[in-house]
């Protein structure tokens, strides 16, 4: 689970990741990554993050409530070099346990085409949709959607 003595190296990762890899610049700054528990560790969701033995984040994930049972999965990154090791896999099944724990029925996440998570969430059991639902506020780039019901 994130704590706040990871605060630089999360933001790092998913700068980098973000803007180097995918060349997604945000205007904003994405001042959530300022404030994690302020934004994602409230009101049943959190921020997991993976840490390697040398105490380095090397993948993030994290899940929002917004309530009726449904959730929206958010933040999740894996460093590039580390992809298609488990770790990706790990983080999500942490997440779908809580999600379960908290009685969530329907988990949704909003990415990009050109993401390298499309494939993945496929074989993970999510279902490509045509939008969220309307309660669910996303970046204007997104132009992919999944669900993944639960119960």
């Amino acid at each position: 689970m994130y704590s706040e003595k990871y605060k630089d190296h999360v933001i790092s990762l998913i700068m980098d990741i973000l803007e180097n890899e995918f060349g997604h610049h945000s205007k904003s700054g994405r001042p959530d990554l300022h404030k994690i528990p302020e934004v994602y560790q409230k009101n049943n969701g959190n921020f997991w993050i993976a840490i390697n033995d040398d105490k380095n984040v090397i993948g993030t994930i994290a899940l929002s409530n917004y309530g009726n049972g449904k959730g929206y999965l958010q933040r999740f990154f894996v460093k590039k070099e580390l992809r298609r090791k488990g770790i990706g896999g790990k983080l999500l099944n942490v997440l779908l346990d809580f999600a379960k724990g908290k009685n969530y029925k329907d988990i949704f996440l909003s990415t990009w085409n050109n993401m390298s998570g499309n494939n993945f969430y496929i074989k993970s059991g999510f279902r490509r949709i045509d939008f969220l639902p309307k309660e669910i506020p996303h970046s204007s780039s997104d132009n992919v959607f999944y669900t993944l019901k639960l119960q």
